[in-house]
């Protein structure tokens, strides 16, 4: 992968993910570390939109909006499929990463790693036609996890990264 892309892409996904990622006990997942706790297993969601857009001042067209999403399926035996997108666009310059990965996801009381053992990156710089991909590329990641509820009553998923600079919250699909 050329050295641009590999900044790019660690900065996008830097970027993205620190923007966003609280930490408190859960008494159900005292000493399990086998497996999935039942409070964490199923899909969970995370999502962001910019509200700024730019728009072209000759054509009018307004540019796709900024973006990050991050999306996975934990399983009770401990194996996991994680989707995530990055969108950034400036102007005339639109750039996207897409991450699929699957693998297993090891629960340590209040830490959760995802350990791929597969996956695909995809992506395209600034709506040159330049385009990557690459496999296997994807490395383990650890947060904190807690469950917690929502200011609407809805318990949400909460990641905070190792360095607890990043936080983001993670909800059910509807």
């Amino acid at each position: 992968m050329p050295k641009t892309v590999c900044f790019f892409a660690a900065s996008a996904l830097s970027l993205g993910f620190t923007a966003s990622l609280a930490f408190y006990p859960s008494a159900s997942q005292a000493g399990n570390n086998t497996g999935v706790p039942a409070e964490l297993q199923g899909e969970w969601r995370y999502g962001r939109i910019s509200s700024i857009q730019y728009q072209d001042s000759y054509t009018g067209q307004s540019a796709a909006p900024n973006g990050s999403s991050d999306q996975f399926q934990l399983a009770s035996n401990g194996s996991y499929k994680r989707n995530r997108l990055i969108q950034i666009n400036t102007y005339n310059c639109a750039s996207n990463l897409f991450i699929e990965e699957k693998g297993k996801v090891k629960i340590e009381a209040q830490r959760l790693t995802f350990q791929p053992s597969d996956s695909t990156s995809k992506g395209q710089i600034c709506n040159s036609g330049r385009t990557y991909s690459s496999r296997n590329t994807a490395k383990p990641e650890t947060y904190q996890w807690s469950i917690e509820t929502n200011d609407y009553g809805q318990q949400v998923l909460v990641l905070e990264t190792a360095d607890g600079k990043g936080r983001a919250h993670y909800g059910r699909p509807q």
